[in-house]
């Protein structure tokens, strides 16, 4: 027996060390197949102008395309002097250097290196002196070049100009002191004179304010916030008399025993003149720093605490599972097992450390299942990690089941992050099979998850040419990618990969307008009614909307006798509908509008975001849950990233083309048009700018003279063999310094762009038709000539202004001459508004 009980044991313990040393050697090489995110390690720079912190920026990995980089501008003081401070944040830098390049990237004006600096525990400080080899008042690009001493290389970008009486220490006071005021009621009763309070301005949030808010939502009511950081001024446009500014810092309020912070952002648009300082736009957000901690969770409300812009939510179909974004951090809850995840961010809780909290990217949720597992996009700037300091866009995907989150692909650009972010969200989407779907110019590619490598789906998808579902999984676009010459349209299943052709005769186009939920709607218009409105616009008049599904073709159509459908759009469960009618002359002529509404039930989301109103903090938003929150109860997890071997790098090479003019707003790229007229009509709304694709300004919002005339512009008299267009045409080119025949053009059946583009190298000839007679003037003012098409082929130039007239060079009556403003404005208007002019290359 005893015999037995020892082979027994002696059997037992071999087993057991077997086993231990078969579990070693098997997890040898993967004891921890995860790590946390890596800290940030790029030093920051910072410009000092009269002591005075602006334009903070950050490094890039790669060479930039610089006719993008837009993100500041930088005023040299005088002597072209520039005070560099480079926050190393322990970093040991080795060499640095600097270039001077046209804004194009196209030409080197300077290269040089910077040996004399002073060095203390953190920064790196610079005065440098730019070389006499740039013009006053023109715009550069500055590229500041850093060598650190594991050989790491990285590139900090802004402009430069060496301006003539900018009055730049005024705006930075005037900025300065406004921002700091408003923090002291007694001081901010100067600021009074500067806003314009009325019932446009949201007096019931702290979360966003404007010039038009009253005097105690500027003064912080009674909040009593304490700046925690030093405010650093951006400078994001500048001329002579205007500026454009934003300053970024934390405040914090005491609540009992518990500090908030709240990050401030403001804009400050202004106009300086002799006697005084004119604030022409203000407007403040306040975002809550949110923070995972038991006072967060009241009843069944997630409390974000105040809040200045839209946050992001979306929720599995059986609505136990949330993702929601909030202050640049992406965050699931679990309702069924009460836990809540940090998903994602670059910051964990408040920080002082600017490189963190730089928001230069954005977060997309493309999909959240009912097992709680994400698959989401970061895209823009990467703040840190394994791609830090690039621009471009990683798919993640969170495994709920293991608390891990997976890079499955990144897609690099040289392009600036602003301009990045926007190109996509044009379109993009990921299935449940991991496929990345983008559209990057005009081109829509599939990014497999097991191959990485990039599939082109569909080319030619330019602006107005293809609409996408409110979740992303249907998208649906026009062959051949006119919206006025296609008869066919594609509708595609992202997440099956399915597409449904829906074809139309060819003397019909068809147009995708938007989708109602899942179903798409269509319009068909006939190539015959295709023409131009008053304002020289094109318009394509559909006589039917149609309302298709994927998976039953035609659900319903819209067809009425003699009305046509210009233009049609969803809200909601409805489609509003802008209707024309025919005239007796072919013409078309407004009339009612009239609307789709679709009887079936909105889906009820489980989850909303809403808000609680309080009387200190006024508006607090919250995501309200069907059940309440046990806080006590709730786990709480921070998720490990993956680690693998290699690189996720999918490389694309554009291919499409990108559109030619970008609008600028407040903080940076608003849209790209491929029409100029376009891009001049969205920046005269937005107060913005435009530019082209090779830097140079297009249009800008700027103040206007109060009169100005192109004297060299003399008048001339059209003739039987010189008609008054060939007049105008050939009057702008000997402007510009260019003899031409322009009448021998014409009979050569070449159009006025052509004409214009052959003549003049170099420049970018603008057809702005449809624009209005206010925004052509910037050019006028700028003493470049604009030419004015009338309906009988007849032609005028305009070339002067006052406050009540505009000047006109009409050949047909062989004189300049004076108009009244309004009346030339509606005899613009009656003839379409076609407008011709361009702008000189800043080469």
């Amino acid at each position: 027996m005893k015999r037995i009980l020892i082979r027994i044991l002696t059997v037992l313990f071999t087993f057991i060390v077997a086993s231990v040393i078969t579990s070693r050697i098997i997890n040898k090489d993967s004891v921890d197949m995860t790590s946390g995110m890596g800290p940030a390690s790029i030093p920051a720079v910072t410009i000092e102008y009269d002591g005075i912190s602006i334009n903070r920026m950050y490094g890039y990995e790669n060479d930039m395309d610089l006719s993008y980089m837009r993100e500041t501008i930088t005023p040299l003081m005088p002597g072209r002097r520039m005070n560099l401070v480079i926050d190393t944040y322990g970093s040991n830098v080795l060499g640095i250097n600097y270039e001077v390049r046209t804004v194009d990237g196209s030409r080197l004006i300077e290269d040089n290196s910077i040996s004399e600096f002073t060095v203390d525990a953190r920064q790196i400080r610079s005065d440098i002196v730019i070389k006499d080899l740039i013009e006053n008042n023109r715009e550069y690009e500055f590229v500041l070049k850093l060598e650190l001493a594991g050989g790491q290389k990285y590139n900090y970008y802004t402009r430069i100009i060496s301006p003539d009486e900018y009055h730049v220490p005024d705006k930075l006071k005037y900025v300065e002191d406004f921002s700091s005021k408003t923090f002291n009621k007694a001081a901010a009763e100067e600021l009074i004179m500067y806003l314009e309070p009325d019932k446009t301005g949201d007096n019931t949030t702290f979360g966003y304010v404007n010039i038009h808010s009253n005097f105690n939502q500027i003064t912080w009511g009674d909040l009593n916030p304490l700046r925690v950081t030093d405010p650093v001024i951006t400078i994001k446009e500048l001329s002579a008399a205007t500026g454009s500014f934003l300053t970024d810092y934390y405040v914090s309020i005491q609540e009992e025993e518990d500090i908030n912070y709240y990050r401030v952002r403001e804009f400050f648009r202004i106009r300086y003149s002799k006697e005084r300082m004119y604030l022409l736009d203000y407007e403040r957000t306040m975002d809550q720093v949110f923070e995972d901690v038991k006072s967060s969770y009241q009843s069944n409300n997630i409390v974000l605490g105040i809040t200045g812009g839209d946050v992001v939510l979306k929720e599995s179909e059986d609505g136990n599972n949330i993702a929601f974004i909030t202050d640049d951090r992406l965050y699931e809850y679990n309702t069924a097992d009460n836990k809540i995840s940090y998903v994602f961010g670059f910051y964990d809780s408040f920080t002082e450390d600017a490189r963190l909290v730089n928001n230069n990217h954005d977060i997309k949720i493309m999909n959240i299942d009912e097992a709680g597992n994400i698959a989401f996009l970061v895209y823009g700037y990467m703040n840190r990690g394994i791609h830090e300091g690039q621009v471009g866009a990683s798919a993640y995907y969170y495994d709920n089941t293991v608390n891990t989150i997976e890079e499955l692909a990144f897609i690099r650009s040289t392009h600036a992050p602003d301009l990045f972010i926007k190109e996509v969200e044009k379109l993009s989407y990921m299935n449940a099979n991991g496929t990345l779907y983008l559209l990057i110019g005009d081109v829509l590619y599939a990014i497999e998850r097991m191959s990485g490598e990039p599939r082109i789906v569909a080319e030619g998808l330019k602006e107005g040419t293809y609409v996408t579902s409110d979740n992303g999984r249907l998208v649906c676009y026009q062959l051949g990618g006119d919206r006025k010459d296609s008869s066919h349209l594609v509708l595609m299943n992202l997440d099956t990969a399915r597409q449904t052709t829906i074809d139309v005769p060819s003397s019909e186009t068809i147009l995708p307008i938007g989708f109602m939920g899942e179903d798409l709607i269509y319009g068909v218009a006939r190539k015959r009614d295709i023409t131009r409105d008053r304002t020289g616009k094109t318009l394509i008049p559909m006589y039917r909307i149609n309302i298709f599904s994927e998976l039953e073709g035609d659900l319903m159509q819209y067809e009425r006798e003699n009305i046509y459908i210009t233009e049609g759009e969803v809200i909601d469960n409805r489609i509003a509908l802008t209707r024309m009618m025919k005239t007796d002359d072919d013409s078309f002529t407004y009339t009612t509008n009239d609307q789709i509404v679709n009887s079936e039930s909105m889906t009820t989301a489980n989850s909303s975001v809403s808000e609680l109103v309080t009387e200190q903090y006024e508006k607090l938003t919250v995501i309200s849950l069907k059940k309440d929150i046990d806080a006590d109860t709730m786990k709480h997890l921070n998720p490990k990233m993956v680690l693998y071997e290699g690189s996720r790098e999918v490389n694309i090479k554009a291919k499409g083309d990108y559109a030619g003019f970008i609008v600028y707003g407040k903080y940076g790229v608003d849209s790209y048009h491929n029409l100029e007229s376009d891009a001049v009509e969205r920046a005269y709304g937005i107060s913005g700018i435009v530019m082209d694709t090779k830097g140079d300004y297009v249009w800008k919002k700027t103040s206007r003279s109060t009169k100005n005339q192109i004297m060299a512009i003399k008048e001339s008299e059209a003739n039987a063999q010189r008609g008054s267009l060939a007049v105008c045409l050939d009057t702008m080119l000997e402007y510009e310094g260019v003899i031409r025949n322009a009448a021998y053009m014409l009979g050569q059946n070449k159009t006025v762009i052509e004409i214009l583009k052959d003549a003049l190298i170099d420049y970018d000839i603008l057809d702005l038709t449809g624009c209005s007679l206010d925004m052509v003037l910037y050019y006028v003012n700028m003493d470049i000539p604009v030419l004015f098409m009338l309906e009988d082929n007849e032609a005028m130039l305009l070339i002067g202004f006052n406050e009540t007239c505009v000047v006109l060079m009409d050949p047909a009556k062989n004189e300049i001459y004076k108009a009244d403003m309004l009346e030339a404005e509606e005899m613009f208007e009656e003839n379409g508004n076609c407008f011709i002019t361009y702008i000189r290359s800043q080469e």
